[in-house]
């Protein structure tokens, strides 16, 4: 049996863009190997319905999964490149693939215009994550987004310094624990 990680501590992102950190941020743990593994089928489908993206009589399929889990991999792709990492082009593809899934359209409202998706279901609901992320593109909010530098955890977070030099989900967990390491390297150097 595997432990879910329910609890994110992460800095949350501003207004929807949470919506998409905390998918990205989905994962369970091995409670064998404390290895993080990727998240059930059960895990999505509750997340997108607590969520309000998926509706409680819509079916949620393994294949549905794959479909979630690629969309993750390639989000947590997209945030890299945040740090000047580059983004393959198969990852731009599953997005862009799971944007014309969806039948993602622009639609003007008083709210200011957003992208709706066509397709209900499981497809509408990974297509208004990805209307989610291109917003964020578009106003600056993404540029916020960083991936924890800690070699052991893969957190997207919303980094809020001032100077965008934020480095870790959590100063408490991963930060704290960096920089005991690092100040244990520096006292064994003679």
């Amino acid at each position: 049996m595997f432990e879910i990680r329910t609890h994110d501590t992460s800095t949350p992102a501003e207004g929807d863009l949470e919506v998409l950190q905390r998918f990205v941020n989905l994962h369970q743990h091995d409670p064998a190997t404390g290895d993080e593994v990727p998240a059930s089928t059960q895990m999505y489908r509750t997340f997108l319905l607590e969520r309000g993206l998926l509706d409680e009589e819509e079916r949620f399929g393994d294949a549905d999964r794959e479909t979630s889990r690629a969309l993750s991999e390639a989000m947590h792709a997209r945030v890299r490149t945040n740090a000047g990492e580059p983004m393959l082009a198969e990852h731009v593809d599953r997005i862009d693939r799971i944007a014309q899934a969806a039948g993602l359209h622009p639609h003007f409202q008083a709210g200011g215009p957003v992208l709706v998706p066509e397709a209900g279901g499981v497809r509408g609901a990974l297509g208004r994550l990805v209307a989610i992320a291109f917003h964020a593109e578009l106003d600056g909010r993404w540029e916020h987004l960083k991936e924890c530098a800690d070699e052991n955890c893969h957190a997207v977070f919303f980094d809020r310094s001032k100077n965008h030099s934020g480095r870790w989900c959590s100063m408490q967990a991963c930060g704290n624990r960096n920089k005991v390491r690092a100040w244990r390297d520096r006292q064994k150097t003679p």
